[in-house]
């Protein structure tokens, strides 16, 4: 007997008016438990019905995710946010005031409607709550609410097309949401207000700086945004390796002249280079050349990040080399992915 496989079905949504049958149906998808790749403004997500174990199940499996990764659950609602936590508090109203909907996911204690499997064990949950109108049509729609990681495969860049999901997903799934490319590019910043102070578990889109204009007490370090050996993490993209394009990557960090100076000096020309426009002229003999956009405004760069690695895989070259953005504002996000990327091949001039 030969078994058929899954017919990946993509469903445009872009224009939530003229579109919304194709909203319908991705939410039929998902109210039979399946699996389906929806858009949203950070990252395409690969959602499920949060309260159907089976169907959380397989975002594990398709994704070959590992079980002590958590998920974020996403609401189209702030009501929906006291539905499903405890022990919300002042710091987190302030950001609700601010950020929400939007890019900034936040951790609260859960109550026992989410279960073990949505957050990997732990007693906290991650909750967003997007500021796409047409993510939050199909949570809406889909009559629950949805448990959506990034919509690729665990480990490789995250996806910000409909594109980059069906080469990661097609035959695994039974539809994708086609809402066109990603405005922002990059996971939603996380916030832990279950601790006594907030505490930044990874950088996003909002910046550190107007956080703390919200909640001046916020705690950020570096070493807090990874846990290793039998720790359990508290957000995606902790502990795992993350954002890998299939070479290898050396991200340079430093002043934007020298650090394009050390690349040219020491990658080879059969090898990809990932720099800001200002430096393309100094690879111009190099077949594998491409730009972030300006050094000036990083909004292209972060919007770009994903995508340009995804163009790497498509390559036979040995070695992909990143310029770095300085590391301040925006720009520490991108680095946090670009490190994770590298698994810590980081070059600081």
């Amino acid at each position: 007997m030969v078994v058929k496989a899954m017919e990946t079905e993509v469903l445009y949504v872009k224009d939530l008016n003229a579109n919304y049958q194709n909203i319908v149906k991705g939410a039929e998808y998902l109210k039979k438990g399946e699996v389906v790749a929806i858009p949203t403004e950070t990252v395409y997500g690969l959602a499920a019905d949060a309260f159907n174990e089976n169907a959380v199940k397989k975002i594990f499996k398709v994704k070959g995710r590992p079980q002590d990764n958590p998920l974020l659950v996403h609401i189209y609602k702030l009501e929906q946010v006291y539905d499903i936590c405890k022990d919300i508090h002042k710091d987190a109203e302030k950001v609700f005031d601010a950020f929400w909907p939007g890019s900034v996911t936040l951790i609260f204690n859960k109550k026992d409607c989410i279960s073990d499997t949505v957050s990997a064990g732990m007693k906290t949950v991650g909750v967003r709550f997007p500021k796409s109108e047409v993510a939050r049509a199909i949570i809406k729609e889909s009559g629950t609410l949805l448990v959506a990681p990034s919509a690729n495969l665990s480990g490789k860049p995250s996806t910000t097309s409909a594109e980059h999901c069906y080469n990661d997903l097609n035959g695994k799934i039974p539809c994708i949401l086609d809402g066109g490319p990603c405005s922002i590019g990059l996971e939603s910043t996380i916030i832990d207000m279950s601790t006594p102070d907030p505490v930044l578990l990874r950088p996003g889109a909002i910046s550190l700086d107007d956080i703390r204009k919200v909640i001046p007490n916020l705690v950020y370090k570096k070493n807090l945004l990874s846990v290793k050996g039998n720790e359990i993490p508290k957000a995606p993209g902790m502990k795992y390796r993350h954002y890998a394009p299939d070479a290898p990557v050396t991200l340079v960090k430093g002043d934007y002249a020298k650090t394009s100076k050390w690349i040219k000096e020491n990658a080879n020309e059969e090898n990809a280079v990932i720099c800001f426009q200002e430096f393309l002229k100094d690879f111009k003999n190099y077949e594998h050349v491409y730009s972030l956009g300006s050094f000036k405004t990083l909004n292209a760069a972060a919007q770009k990040t994903f995508d340009l690695l995804r163009e790497c895989d498509k390559l036979n070259i040995s070695h992909i080399y990143v310029q770095a953005p300085k590391d301040s504002g925006l720009g520490n996000s991108i680095i946090n992915r670009l490190e994770k990327a590298s698994a810590g091949d980081v070059i600081n001039i």
